[in-house]
């Protein structure tokens, strides 16, 4: 996800309003694998100030995984607010002095994807379900509780 920060150039100390939409496709979080299904999108406003550019705003993005409970296919809409600041990339000594985390950039145009990225995944969460109401796997048989009973449970049930 790019932006062009080209009119904040022209006007230093204004926010310019931006909405953005890039096509991501999968990521790794959680030791799982995530689709991201549809567009990743941005809202908000970017300003410069000096060699700073801050950027706020909203991001969404609809993010398909499996269930934690009955591993079937899972859909996640996130939106997380967004606030970072990038540093213009002049290469001299005080480059070096910056915080590794610390999102910098060259030229016009800034690269938003992985504060974007990392905006998204914390917002997510830990444990992501198809359902709130979901029922799992049978312990025994390993069964989709949501589809039908299995009569592991019964078994179960009687020998208490």
């Amino acid at each position: 996800m790019k932006l062009d920060i080209t009119k904040g150039i022209q006007r230093k100390g204004v926010a310019i309003h931006t909405e953005l939409e890039d096509t991501w496709g999968e990521d790794r979080w959680n030791g799982d694998t995530i689709a991201y299904a549809g567009p990743v999108t941005f809202s908000g406003s970017y300003m410069l100030a000096d060699e700073t550019a801050i950027v706020r705003g909203i991001v969404c993005a609809d993010i398909a995984s499996n269930c934690a409970r009955c591993a079937g296919p899972a859909l996640s809409h996130v939106e997380a607010e967004f606030e970072e600041a990038y540093v213009r990339d002049t290469g001299d000594e005080r480059m070096e002095a910056l915080d590794e985390d610390t999102y910098t950039y060259s030229g016009h145009v800034l690269e938003l994807d992985d504060a974007v990225r990392t905006a998204l995944l914390l917002e997510l969460p830990s444990r992501v379900l198809c359902k709130e109401d979901c029922k799992g796997l049978c312990s025994q048989c390993g069964a989709n509780l949501n589809i039908n009973e299995c009569s592991c449970q019964k078994d179960l049930t009687h020998r208490n």
